[in-house]
């Protein structure tokens, strides 16, 4: 039967599995609705430039210092539980968000409570994510079940920002909340009619203890602490463009306006989604090898976009660096969830994402640095190279690229 499947879709033939992702794509595109419609809300309260970038700081902290907590959570409760519930707590956030700004009763205050919140839950939801599609889906397919979760926040990525500025326009920011709320809710409403995964069995360590555990594993592994110091470095060339290279390299290189930035941004997302089609079909036996492959694919890309900052060939590049990062990532989080032991999976992955967020902080001001020393362009080229130096020296030297495995 499963050569009648495409690869791409084997995964969502697992009932809970089809809930999982159909619960989480339509939550992630109620998160993209809200991303369009809380600077416009930020801005109706008065905020300063400052208060906007605070909010997202806010979040952003706030998932970095509870990653740790959330990872060892999943490997102590059931995953499945920890999910639903990060779902509920976000659903009534943004609930009461969306009331208060209808009744005109929002302030800047509450938006920095409810960013700790979200922040938090989703500190919780994404370890817990990563390590429940192991038990949901076989081995010889959890590739294709990395790619169709990725799919689903691709498709999620493109629609959710233009319904959201629709719904700016039609009903103001609370009406966008308020289907925020609604995806949360439906998210929750779908993992409840899921059985229960299989357990492993409750640790009686302390939570501590449990964190230090998995910092121990990841360090006693050298393909794993390795790899995850190299995402750590290389994402400094990656992590501040959407907001800074990218906005400058429009309005003052290509001579473009608000329109050329999302059609640039739009080819990125298309190739987050051929990514999603093209990895689950991959069958390798190295599969280390290809991630660096397309990590150099990335890397190559964002040198092109220096070297000739025209629309056409910067949308181009644009697409082909989605497909570079998402592939390497999909392949990666595959990795993760075949070698690393089910009771230790939610710590590790808490720890990798841990390593990706913390140069987020710090590379939108290092971009800013660059493109004042050198232009927009050349802040391009320079990210391009430092980049493809260090996808060499993966390909080259990374022990991840050895770990072998069957083609099916």
């Amino acid at each position: 039967m499963g050569d009648r499947w495409p690869r791409l879709l084997i995964p969502l033939r697992h009932r809970d599995f089809r809930l999982l992702w159909t619960g989480q794509t339509v939550s992630s595109f109620g998160g993209n609705v809200q991303s369009v419609a809380m600077p416009f809300q930020l801005l109706a309260l008065g905020a300063t430039p400052v208060q906007l970038g605070l909010a997202v700081a806010i979040s952003t902290v706030a998932s970095i210092a509870f990653l740790l907590v959330g990872g060892a959570l999943a490997d102590r409760i059931p995953r499945r539980t920890l999910i639903i519930a990060s779902d509920l707590v976000g659903g009534c956030v943004v609930a009461a968000v969306a009331f208060l700004s209808a009744t005109n009763q929002l302030r800047i205050e509450h938006v920095y409570v409810a960013a700790v919140a979200l922040g938090a839950a989703d500190a919780f939801l994404r370890p817990a994510y990563t390590a429940l599609i192991a038990d949901l889906v076989p081995g010889d397919v959890l590739r294709a079940g990395n790619a169709a979760r990725l799919l689903g926040r691709s498709l999620a990525r493109i629609a959710g920002p233009t319904v959201g500025g629709l719904a700016v326009a039609l009903g103001g920011p609370a009406l966008a909340f308020g289907i925020n709320a609604v995806t949360f809710f439906f998210s929750f409403a779908t993992l409840l009619l899921a059985s229960p995964a299989r357990r492993i069995v409750a640790a009686s360590t302390s939570l501590l203890r449990d964190v230090r555990a998995g910092f121990g594993y990841v360090f006693s592994v050298r393909w794993l602490w390795t790899t995850s110091l190299y995402f750590m470095l290389v994402n400094v060339a990656y992590a501040g463009q959407s907001g800074v290279m990218t906005p400058l390299l429009v309005r003052d290189v290509i001579k473009g306006n608000a329109e050329t930035f999302g059609l640039l941004m739009s080819a990125y997302g298309v190739g987050t989604v051929v990514a999603s089609v093209v990895v689950a079909q991959l069958a390798v036996q190295r599969p280390g090898m290809w991630m660096f492959a397309f990590e150099a694919l990335a890397a190559i890309s964002i040198l092109a976009i220096g070297l000739v900052p025209i629309v056409p060939v910067v949308a181009t590049f644009m697409a082909l660096t989605g497909v570079g990062l998402a592939s390497s990532t999909v392949i990666w989080e595959a990795l993760l969830q075949r070698h690393v032991p089910e009771q230790m999976l939610g710590r590790v992955a808490s720890i990798d994402l841990l390593a990706n967020s913390l140069i987020n902080p710090v590379a939108p001001i290092a971009a800013a640095v660059l493109v004042g020393s050198v232009g927009p362009a050349g802040a391009f080229i320079v990210a391009g190279c430092y980049a493809i130096a260090f996808a060499s020296v993966g390909l080259i030297v990374s022990p991840v690229r050895l770990i072998q495995e069957s083609p099916g």
